[in-house]
Parts: structure tokens; sequence; C-alpha cells
């Protein structure tokens, strides 16, 4: 990183945003100097009767694990969408078999393979019945589990997932072989549209957060895809018995999605019985870490319920708690990006955006526990969402530079200040004074 734009990110940002994204930026969850992430969990090894295991976790509450894609490691997962879900839950991220720590099984490879190595682990950390998440092969694996050892899985959620009867409709090979290149902008074109450059972004700067790990071998990937084919041509056991799936099944997928079309998410959920489908527009491959709290607060009510609503008294007394603790949460923030020094890394400034985004995550993620309805439940809405895209913004920091980083200046500015006019309105509705500022119009360059 060059010593001209550690400048712009430290001196900038705390003159620019300060006082409009600190007002509402954390809750109880970020009161301490230290808020966990799961980029700071060491790697655990799982002695499982199927080899070894390299896992993560974090969090406490019943388990829920991560079952991770075609060519991904475990660090592929986004820590601030695991930080989100750790809030309510025991999470655990693993690598599947060959990567990492983990102990490669029986060749040829499979889905079926790698499920039952999935359940192994799900036995070694006596997990007993856990609920089971898989993203794109992961969700082949997740389904594959679900029919072999149905007692191991409580509820079910598939992530752009693919059904396994032999009439998938299969991503283009130009598309797959992107997700494995050296071009990261393809592999962003594959899991983000076009108009989402900033989700791209920030999916790239959060990943920066983790310390170096080892990836996918050639060898695995081949592998996998081996794997993936049989899967789609319906040659792969598990699956060709989608119905009989007993466990409570959310799928769910980007509208948009040029790895996974969406008929594909139709047909799995048409042969689970009882399966709810939720797709999001203009979201693609990744829709589940593009779509941040929503997504996140989807899975915590599908698998724990909706929580349930409390008087708007207790909304303003809890609103005003937060206050303090989130004016510190933005100082650390601030802080953090003024200790950068010539020394500092993109994995630094990744972390301390990491952070302050978990941060504004975790209030976001405390305003819908409310269970507010009316106006009230209206206002709280929009200000999430407008939340969610300024922790976007700060999360996309850490790959940005020379004339992109004025783009995001812009965007930034420009989000910060819608926040500050939805902010406002929820104080309105508790009969509060409103933030002023004048700082989101201080020139950056």
């Amino acid at each position: 990183m060059r010593r001209s734009r550690r400048r712009v990110l430290s001196r900038g940002l705390v003159a620019a945003l300060a006082a409009t994204t600190l007002s509402g930026c954390a809750t109880s969850a970020t009161r301490t100097s230290s808020p966990t992430t799961i980029v700071d969990a060491s790697v655990r090894v799982a002695h499982t009767s199927e080899g070894d295991v390299g896992y993560r976790t974090m969090g406490s509450g019943p388990a829920l694990v991560l079952i991770m894609g075609y060519a991904g490691s475990m660090e592929t997962w986004d820590p601030h969408f695991v930080d989100a879900l750790s809030r309510h839950f025991r999470v655990i991220i693993f690598d599947n078999a060959g990567i990492g720590s983990t102990a490669a099984i029986r060749a040829p490879l499979s889905i079926d393979a790698m499920a039952d190595q999935t359940g192994a682990l799900i036995t070694a950390l006596h997990l007993s019945s856990p609920d089971v998440l898989g993203w794109s092969m992961g969700s082949m694996i997740a389904q594959a589990l679900a029919i072999r050892h149905p007692g191991q899985v409580r509820r079910l959620i598939l992530c752009a997932t693919f059904p396994g009867v032999g009439n998938a409709v299969q991503p283009s090979q130009k598309d797959v072989a992107a997700l494995t290149g050296s071009n990261p902008a393809a592999a962003q074109a594959d899991l983000f549209p076009s108009d989402q450059t900033m989700a791209a972004d920030a999916f790239a700067g959060d990943i920066a957060a983790y310390p170096a790990s080892p990836s996918a071998s050639a060898s695995v990937i081949a592998a996998q895809k081996s794997a993936v084919l049989a899967w789609f041509d319906g040659r792969d056991p598990a699956g060709r018995e989608a119905t009989r799936i007993s466990a409570p099944t959310l799928v769910a997928d980007g509208a948009n999605d040029r790895i996974d079309a969406a008929a594909n998410d139709r047909a799995v959920a048409a042969e689970i019985p009882g399966s709810r489908l939720v797709l999001y527009p203009d979201a693609g491959h990744a829709f589940l870490f593009q779509e941040g709290t929503p997504f996140t607060f989807l899975v915590r009510t599908f698998l724990a319920g909706a929580p349930a609503a409390i008087a708007p008294s207790q909304v303003r007394q809890r609103y005003l708690a937060d206050q303090k603790a989130s004016n510190a949460a933005g100082r650390r923030w601030a802080s953090g990006l003024k200790s950068l020094t010539a020394s500092s890394t993109a994995q630094d400034l990744a972390r301390i955006d990491l952070r302050f985004a978990d941060a504004l995550g975790a209030l976001d993620d405390e305003l819908l526990g409310y269970g507010a309805n009316g106006t009230l439940g209206t206002s709280i809405s929009a200000l999430v969402n407008a939340d969610e895209l300024v922790g976007r913004d700060v999360l996309a920091l850490a790959v940005q530079g020379g004339s992109k980083a004025k783009a995001w200046t812009t965007t930034i500015g420009n989000d910060g200040k819608v926040l500050l006019a939805l902010e406002n309105a929820l104080r309105r509705h508790f009969g509060l004074a409103p933030i002023t500022t004048t700082t989101t119009t201080t020139p950056m360059f």
C-alpha cells in the first residue's frame, strides 16, 4: 500500500464520515475493546472417522455448520457474514477434503464422500443435530448429508443450489474456469452482478482480513469438478433422492446468478417437501454476502423463529443505550485508520474495517430484533438498508486506490447522507433531537 493512499484513507475518512456514520454503528455486541471475529479464530483439527478435518469455530448457542463450495477454502467465507451469524449460533467453518489440514478421502472424490466426511466432523465435535448451510457445491454436500445422515441435520439452508437428478442447468465452462483463474475481475463477475461493484469490492476487502492460508490445489479442484459433474448428470446416488429430505429447508439464491440459474433453485425447492424458496433481485452467486444483514436475519428467523415484538418505549430505551457504544466503536475505527504506517498491509486495513462493519451489522441485527411493525418497523427497515450500504462501503475500503478511491469517496459520502437522514427519521419517532453534521461535504482529495 502506497504512503499517499494511507494518508487519504486516514485523514479523509475521519474528516468526512465521523459525524455521519458514528451516530448509530454499534450495540452491546461491540462494547469490548477487542470484538471477536472469525479471522482471529485459530484453525483446529478434528480427528474423525473419515480423517482429520481442519476447522474454525466462533460464537455460542445452537450449532450451525457452513459447507463451502467449489474450489473454496474455509477462508472463502466472508468473515462479516460469519461474524453476524455467530451472534446467535456457534458457527463452524471447515475445509473440504484435501484442502488445508483436512485429509483427502477415497478416490474418486464424490459429493456423497464429502457429505460423509462432514457427518464425521459433526460426530467428532459432538454437535448432535446441528443446522446446516451449504453454498454452491456445498449445498450439494448439504443435500447429500441430509439424505445419508438425516439425524445429523435439524434444519437445512441451501444457497445457490443444484438438483442432482440429471436436469441441472449447468454453468458455462468459461464461468467455471473464471472461478479458479488468475483474473480476479472475471471471478467477481461470476459472483456479483455488473452493477454491484461495491459489493464485489466489499467481499474482496473482507476476505483480505484473513491470515494467509492454503488454497485448493489443482488436483483437488479437478476432483471436485468431476464430483460436481456427476451430481449434475444424475450419477451421484444421493443427488437423485432429494425427495427424501425431511429437515425443514430454505432454498435461497440471487435472481441474477450466472453460475446457478434460478431454475435450478426452483427445481430443488420443488423436490424437497415443504421447502421455502427466496430469490434476491439484482444479486448473483454470492448473494448471501451481498445481502448481508437482511439475509443473515432471514437465516436467524428460519432457524430460531421470529423475535417477539417489544414495546416502542423499550425500543427507545435500548436505542438510546447504544449511543455511547456507537460513538466508541466509530472512534476506534478512526483511530485505527490513523495508526496505519508505511509498513501496514492491506490485511491491517481490512481488519480495522471489518470490526467497524461488524459494529454496524450488530446494530442492524439488534434493530431488526426489536420485532417492530407499523411505521416504526418501516423506519427501522429503511435505516437498516441504508446502514447495510455504509457497511459495504467500509468493507470495500481495503481494495480502493487511485481514481477508484475517488469514486468510492463519492459513494460513501452519498450513502452517509442517506443514512443520516434515515437515522433522524427514526429519532423523530422517539421524540429525539436530530443529529446534525456538515462534514459529509468535506473534500477528500
